[in-house]
Formats: structure tokens, sequence, C-alpha cells
């Protein structure tokens, strides 16, 4: 037996009967939904359960295309005969491909639209919630949050198969249901009142923006909904009615009061206040000026300054400072990125030429109710500043002047003058005197180690601790006879010259560190004397130490080793030393306060010290030229003396004289 029949058909049929087995077919605009009896499905399939033998199915051959996603050309009126067990599981197959199809939405619902509608009185607040909700996952119970439960629900209208409940914060609506549902829940809240302003808020806990349409219980009040993207206010018969939009996220807060009335604009009042610098430099007087405004009633964008006569404006700047011009007649437009109103600062700086008399620059603003102001002024060189007949202001101490224009200079102030109004004149004299020259290098310390020989020859090590501004050589008068053997400055190996009066020039580096405190750097220098005969043995030796030329030592440290068989007394056993260079126990350390404080120098170690460190730098820069290193080594043994002074002037001679004996056994 054969039937023939649509597979598409027999799966509606059957989905429709699994979906509603004793409901009525429901059918909707250009769609439905079929439910079959058993006796129905038989009826349509041929399908007879009590007939024995192969049973078969004929299918249109346009449906096992569909069926299977293929496409057949020149096939179009065949069939398909099937046993009736093959297409059993053919449609068993067919809805179980029709499932697999159906992807699983990303979400269980959206929330199609919601809006609040409330009631607001002074003493309580009712809404009415309306949403659409679009359900989109079709299997199971849906969970959807709706409203916090702090909130007094009233009345809940809600369609078949949906139902309200209460879980953990909230309130939620639980169905099976799949498509779109609408549902109106009406609440209360309560309303607080401080100050005058009534205020209502809740959390929303339904996703989506929401609008809000409110109807407030009086007329002439100041609405105001938190986060609102647009609000609108009408008032009529008695009420207030305000629509706003919230967007996503953001919770209920509504506050009402009173209106007040709008009192009308203002002209612009301005008060300003001003703190001026006045910096008196090398033919010119350098101005900074802080202009301190309060606006009033009304805000400003552009601000007008008159600028003194002769005075160029160099920067104007300040919170939102756009742009600014200053026009031929000396006045200055300065315009601002946006309406000012309060306390704005305004910082300026500008230039004008000096002379002999001069009266300060102010750059006065322009159209002030009231300004007032002090100026301080200071000396950049060495000029002499006084005031001449002071009008429409006052002559102050500069301790009394604002700590920010002090904050402005690092030099003293020497001059402080305060005025109130717009009229004031404060003429300067400038009175300039010739310039001294002053100390640009300094030998802070001058540490000398010498090895003596017993037929007269002598190698000496000096370092020298400099401190130099500016000076490109530091000229020393060795002594007659002294060869040089090597010369270092900061760490690094100097080519010294000689100047026509036969001075040894070392090349200088400027010192680091700031204008205050210049850092020290050592000048190594190592010479050997040779008498042009051997010494006798008994005798005085004079020895000379290297003079400066223009350049002052402060301390001068030296330790001479003498030969050790020698007798360096002379009388009663009196010291064979004499001349500027003292015997000391033990060297003094100076301190800048001017005390002096006795310290052990292991000159030995010092010696030692020194050695260690010319090596390394020597070697270092040999290295770094690619030639070997020559060392100069001190040989450092014998008797030691100690020898010190203490501030040595430029030119200076610098000497000890030493009547010894005994020598002829160390030769």
């Amino acid at each position: 037996m054969k039937r023939t029949m649509a597979v598409g058909l027999v799966v509606v049929a059957i989905l429709g009967a699994a979906a509603a087995q004793a409901e009525a077919p429901k059918l909707g605009e250009g769609k439905g939904t079929v439910t079959l009896s058993w006796d129905e499905f038989v009826k349509i399939t041929g399908y007879d359960p009590a007939r024995k033998g192969a049973q078969v199915v004929t299918i249109p051959w346009k449906e096992v295309e569909d069926l299977l996603g293929v496409k057949v050309e020149k096939v179009a009126a065949a069939t398909v005969d099937l046993p009736w067990n093959e297409f059993k599981n053919l449609l068993e197959w067919s809805i179980q491909k029709r499932d697999a199809d159906l992807t699983p939405p990303p979400t269980d619902y959206i929330v199609a639209a919601s809006q609040y509608a409330g009631s607001l009185a002074d003493e309580s607040a009712s809404f009415t919630l309306t949403a659409k909700i679009n359900i989109l996952r079709k299997k199971g119970w849906k969970r959807i949050p709706i409203l916090p439960n702090s909130v007094a629900l009233t009345k809940a209208t809600l369609g078949d198969g949906v139902f309200l409940n209460s879980s953990g914060a909230a309130y939620e609506l639980l169905t099976e249901k799949t498509g779109p549902i609408d549902v109106s829940l009406e609440f209360s809240v309560a309303v607080t009142k401080s100050t005058g302003i009534n205020q209502v808020g809740f959390p929303r806990v339904l996703a989506g923006s929401s609008l809000l349409d409110l109807a407030i219980d009086r007329e002439k009040v100041d609405v105001k909904v938190a986060a609102a993207q647009s609000l609108v206010k009408k008032a009529a018969a008695g009420k207030t009615r305000v629509a706003a939009a919230v967007p996503a996220g953001a919770q209920v807060a509504v506050s009402w009061e009173r209106e007040l009335p709008k009192i009308e604009a203002a002209p612009t009042k301005l008060y300003a206040e001003t703190r001026t610098l006045v910096a008196v430099a090398e033919g010119m007087l350098l101005g900074q000026e802080v202009v301190n405004y309060n606006i009033l009633h009304t805000p400003l964008r552009e601000l007008a300054l008159q600028v003194p006569a002769g005075a160029n404006v160099l920067t104007a700047y300040g919170p939102g400072v756009k742009d600014w011009r200053a026009d031929d007649k000396g006045r200055l437009q300065v315009v601002l990125s946006a309406e000012t109103i309060g306390a704005f600062s305004l910082r300026l700086s500008y230039e004008q030429l000096v002379k002999e008399q001069v009266e300060a620059p102010v750059v006065r603003p322009l159209g002030a109710e009231l300004q007032r102001g002090y100026v301080g002024v200071v000396a950049m060189t060495s000029v002499e500043l006084s005031a001449g007949k002071v009008e429409g202001a006052a002559t102050v101490d500069v301790r009394q002047l604002p700590a920010d224009i002090a904050a402005m200079t690092n030099q003293p102030i020497l001059l402080g003058f305060r005025y109130v109004g717009e009229k004031f004149a404060i003429p300067l004299a400038i009175k300039k005197h010739e310039e001294v020259g002053v100390l640009v290098t300094i030998v802070d310390s001058g540490v000398f180690t010498a090895m003596q020989l017993a037929d007269g020859r002598r190698i000496t090590k000096a370092i020298y601790s400099v401190r130099n501004n500016r000076n490109q050589f530091l000229r020393m008068k060795m002594p007659a006879g002294a060869e040089l053997w090597s010369v270092s400055v900061a760490g690094s190996s100097a080519s010294p010259a000689r100047d026509e009066a036969g001075n040894v020039l070392v090349p200088l580096v400027r010192s680091g560190g700031g204008a205050a405190e210049l850092a020290a750097f050592p000048v190594e220098v190592v010479y050997v004397e040779a008498p042009k005969a051997p010494v006798p043995e008994r005798g005085t030796l004079r020895v000379e130490l290297p003079v400066f030329t223009a350049v002052p030592a402060l301390h001068v440290m030296y330790s001479y080793y003498a030969p050790e068989e020698g007798r360096y007394t002379v009388g009663w056993g009196e010291s064979g030393f004499s001349g500027p260079l003292k015997v000391v126990e033990e060297f003094t350390q100076l301190r800048t306060a001017g005390a002096a404080k006795v310290v052990k120098v292991n000159a030995a170690e010092q010696a030692k010290q020194m050695q260690q460190a010319f090596d390394t730098q020597v070697d270092a820069a040999a290295k770094a030229a690619g030639a070997t290193p020559i060392r100069v080594r001190l040989p450092v043994n014998g008797k030691l003396f100690k020898l010190e002074k203490v501030l040595v002037l430029p030119n200076e001679t610098l000497y000890f004289e030493l009547a010894y004996s005994g020598w002829k056994a160390a030769r």
C-alpha cells in the first residue's frame, strides 16, 4: 500500500501534537499550529498498525531536496518510495535536525520598553511600572527581576502563565512562556523631607532605559531627576508634570522644592588685587604680576588691562586663557575659553627699557570697581635703588609684602609699596655703580708629599682642591729648577703650558653644582728638583713651594720626608725649621664657621692613597689614548715632618728653611 505525502506537513503535524496535545488549533495571520489525533495521523499517512506486511510511503522529490538541502537539475516530478519503518526513521531524523538548527538565544529576555508613572506628594509617592518584555528562551522557567523589594507593592497585573515572586532583594516574574508579555505593577515609596527639599528614590532592577512620567501635586516647583538625559516640565491645573528619560543602570532619584524667584541679571562687577615684582636688570626692568580677580553677578569671557607706556607684555597665562593681545595703545585684551565667574587669577610677565628715573611699571585692570595691590622691587645688577615722591601709594616694610611676591625671586627685596585705587605713581631712581671684580677661583687646600734625598734632590706631589667659576688657567710660579713630571685635572691628564713670564698654566674645568655653591675638583702636580751640585753634609736647605699668581690658598699642608740618618736641631735641641711654614704635630682641619679642629693625619697612608688614585687616573688616560702609562711613584720613607700654613695670598712666597747635619751617611 502506498501513501503520497509531504514530509514537512507530517513534521509540523507531529510537532503540533507534541506541543499542545488537548488544545484546539490556534491560527494567526500567515501561520498556524495544527494538532492531530492518532486517528487523524493514521488517516493522513495511511499507516495501518493492524495490517501485516510492508507498507510503503511515497514522498515527492521536492520534499527530499528541501529536507536534505540539495538540488538536482532536471529532476522535478520524481517521487521516493520508503517502507514505513524507513519513513519513521526519516521523520524522527527531520525532527531532531530541526531542533538542532535552533540556536539558543544570547539572553533569556529583553526589555522592549518600560515606564514609571508617578504621583508625588509631600508625604507619599505612588508609582505604576508598565513594561513590555520579549522572552527569547523557549524551554524551561524564566526568572525576570522587576522591582526592588524595598518598595511596597500594592497591585500587579500580569498575563496568563506569568507569576510574581519575591526572592532575595527583588520581586521577580516567573514564567514558562515565550514571546512578548505585558506587565503592570503598582507600588508606593516613602518621601523624605529635609530643609524644604522633598526626595524620593529607589533602585531600578529591570534592565534598560526608562521613561519617567511624574505628576507633582503643586505648581511652581523646581524638580531634579538624577542622571536624567532629558527633562521636560510643565505646570497646569495646580500640578506640575515632568517627563524624563533615565539611562540604563541609573536609579530613580527625584527631588523637588519650592521654585525660587529668578533675579534679573545684573551688570558684571569686577574687583582686582595685584601682586607685582619689578626687577632692575642690565638696562631693563623686568616685571612679573599676578592679577587676582573676583567676578560678580554675570560671567565674563574677556578681560581688559592697561599696560604702562613703553612696556612690552611677554606672556599672559592662567586657567582657561585662550588668547591675548596688546595693541599699540597699551590695551591688553585677554580672551578666556569659557565664561567665568568668581575667583580668577591672571599671570603676566613684561619688560621695559630702564632709565635713571622711571616709574615702577604696574599693569592695571580696567573696569574694576575697586583695585589694590602690592609692589616689590629687587636689583639684579650692581645698581643703587631709591624711591622718589610716591603718589597714591604708601611705602611699606618689605616684610609686610605678601608671600607670593617673595616667592617670585631669590634676590632680596629692597623696596615695598602698597596702593589702593586706579591713580598712583611710584617713581624709582636708579643709580648705576662700577662693578668690582670678585674672586672666581680659589684653592681650598693644598696637600704636599715630598721625599728629600741626601744629595739634595727632591720629588714632590701636590694635590690642590680647586673651585673654579670661569678662569681658564691656574697660573703657578714653580720653584727654580723644578721639572714637571705629570699634571692631572679632575682625574684626567692635562697638558700645561708656559706664559711669557715663565709661569706654568694648568688648564682648569668649571666646577659643577649650583650658583650658591660650587663643587671642588682635584689638580695633581708631580715635580722634581735637582741642585746643580750635591749639597754639603751639614748646612741649611731652603725648600720653596709653587706660588699662585692670582688665586689664594686657604690651607697648605706639607708632609716632608727627610733622610732618616740626619739631625734637624740647632742650639740646645731647638727645631731646625724656620720660615712661613710652621712645623706642627698634627694638621688642622678648617671649617666654614671659621673655627679650627685638630685632626690626626696619617701622612704615609695619605701618600699611599694619593699614589693609588694617581696610578688609576694615569692608567685610564693611557688606555683611552692607546699608550702605555708611565707611572710616577714616590719613595715614601725617611723622617716625617709636618708643616702647614693657613691662608696663602696670591704671589705670596711660600717656603721653609731647614738646618741639618749628618747627611753624609745617607748618600
